[in-house]
């Protein structure tokens, strides 16, 4: 079995580090992937995680094996993942709550506090909110990162299916799903009532629980098994899925998070994750 050191960036990896990175880990075979992504085939006693701190802060490095890149399913967080805002802190800023709102939000990623109850104190204070505000905030203040549409069109290409798992909310959901053209889609549902929130959510929240439970029932309904499954997010909310997948990924994630997952890109475009399971940037679809 080949193993991989994986070593990405979000611009042009310089040539002085490529050479430092062969040597420290006497690589077999060098194969650069893309400007932004280089491969080292290297020996399992020369993996480390020391590797990082004796270079650059300004690209990551993950080791993969071969095995590991036979995967089928994609699924992703959706807020701070995906998009590059957290869509209710963006709702907060436009009724004017946005301090509140991203309190409770920077506890729920950092600090461990339960994400359903987060979810409900964050809804409440978002009551009477109008529609067209929701519609103002994806029209306007929504944006999905750099890479992901490449990401989701290129895994489908070769790979398989795409999810997004989110514990945010369907109105935004769905409209990205059509956008990268992902398979699947889950999100909590806004309850409004006369063209206005109501401060509450509709159904069982999608929390950690929930997204594990999702990502299961989607391998199910492919006759898979979990270790050929590719999961990404940011929060604390992801840590289940991806400590249950096989290539978990912690994409610009909290501490929590960086700690549980197995690969962790703090430097690089979320497109990298090609680059991680092997893709050359000519076989990029975008």
């Amino acid at each position: 079995m080949q193993n991989f050191c994986v070593v990405t960036s979000h611009k042009e990896i310089p040539t002085s580090e490529i050479v430092f990175l062969k040597n420290r880990l006497n690589a077999v075979r060098v194969d650069m992937l893309g400007s932004c992504g280089v491969q080292f085939q290297v020996h399992p006693e020369n993996i480390t995680k020391e590797l990082g701190l004796e270079i650059s802060k300004k690209i990551d490095i993950n080791f993969i094996t071969e095995n590991e890149r036979s995967v089928y399913l994609l699924a992703s967080d959706m807020d701070g993942t995906i998009l590059e805002e957290e869509c209710i802190d963006e709702i907060a800023d436009l009724v004017g709550k946005g301090s509140e709102v991203r309190s409770i939000t920077a506890q729920a990623m950092q600090e461990g506090l339960n994400f359903e109850e987060a979810l409900q104190k964050r809804l409440a204070l978002l009551k009477g909110t109008k529609l067209e505000v929701l519609e103002h905030c994806l029209s306007k203040k929504i944006n999905v990162r750099p890479g992901a549409s490449v990401l989701f069109k290129t895994f489908k290409k070769h790979f398989g299916k795409t999810a997004i798992l989110s514990g945010g909310f369907t109105y935004f959901a769905d409209h990205i799903q059509k956008k990268l053209g992902a398979d699947f889609s889950f999100a909590n549902v806004l309850e409004h009532k006369g063209g206005c929130l109501t401060g509450k959510a509709l159904g069982t929240i999608v929390n950690a629980e929930k997204k594990l439970e999702l990502m299961k029932q989607l391998i199910a309904l492919q006759g898979k098994n979990s270790s050929k499954v590719v999961a990404i997010g940011d929060g604390n909310n992801d840590i289940k899925m991806i400590s249950e997948s096989g290539v978990g990924i912690s994409f610009k994630g909290s501490d929590h998070l960086n700690f549980s997952a197995k690969h962790v890109l703090k430097n690089s475009d979320i497109s990298a994750i090609l680059y991680l399971l092997g893709l050359r940037e000519e076989q990029f679809v975008y």
